[in-house]
């Protein structure tokens, strides 16, 4: 966990330093509204509806949150778009045969990780696309460890012959990671018809990723 995300939890915005209580409160208001914003926008979620779901007052919420959009960038400090298994599984050697069999399980494990917190990720990326500055820093800094490491693949793949060289291997790295994330956020709802559904586009994702990491020259 980040510092910032630990000293979240020890004080609350007013810089008064909570007790179990106060964290506990804290921790509801946060799953409350992750769970309100399953069927409601952000921009339709007032601190009433929260408040009124959490059991508590408007006036307890604001001694932890300004608003709502501070409750979501709250979960999102303790949501993580990565794992040590996904980062070993970027660490490995891309360019040995066996590779093509791991980039179908690199995409499972990515897109399975990003279900687990979809509901915020999903607000998080359209408030970034609206020009919140916010959740843009927020999807950028979750996104960062994966851009770094899928790069670093990306060019040795370069060197190696197997990725073209004139492309740049920091928008490679940031175009898988977009595909990803539009295949987890959609692939789930996807209605089998025509030979699309999830499983094929998971195949088609897998195809793509060992291509650009030069496991499938």
């Amino acid at each position: 966990m980040s510092t910032k995300a630990e000293n979240a939890l020890a004080y609350n915005h007013l810089g008064q330093k909570m007790g179990s209580k106060g964290q506990r409160t804290r921790q509801l208001l946060i799953d409350t509204t992750v769970e309100l914003l399953e069927t409601h926008g952000l921009r339709d979620l007032s601190v009433v509806d929260v408040a009124r779901a959490a059991q508590t007052s408007p006036a307890t919420f604001y001694v932890y949150f300004r608003g709502v959009p501070e409750v979501v960038l709250a979960a999102l400090e303790t949501a993580a778009q990565t794992s040590p298994e996904i980062e070993a599984m970027i660490g490995e050697d891309w360019l040995a045969p066996e590779a093509k069999e791991r980039s179908l399980a690199f995409v499972v494990a990515y897109t399975e990780l990003w279900n687990r917190h979809r509901t915020i990720f999903r607000v998080r990326n359209l408030a970034a696309e609206e020009g919140d500055e916010r959740f843009y820093r927020a999807r950028m800094s979750a996104a960062r460890p994966m851009m770094n490491a899928l790069s670093a693949q990306i060019a040795r793949a370069q060197a190696a012959g197997r990725t073209p060289a004139d492309l740049s291997p920091q928008a490679c790295a940031g175009t898988v990671l977009m595909m990803l994330e539009r295949l987890a956020a959609i692939g789930p709802i996807t209605a089998d018809h025509d030979g699309i559904n999830y499983a094929a586009l998971r195949e088609a994702a897998a195809y793509t990723v060992g291509y650009m990491l030069g496991a499938r020259a």
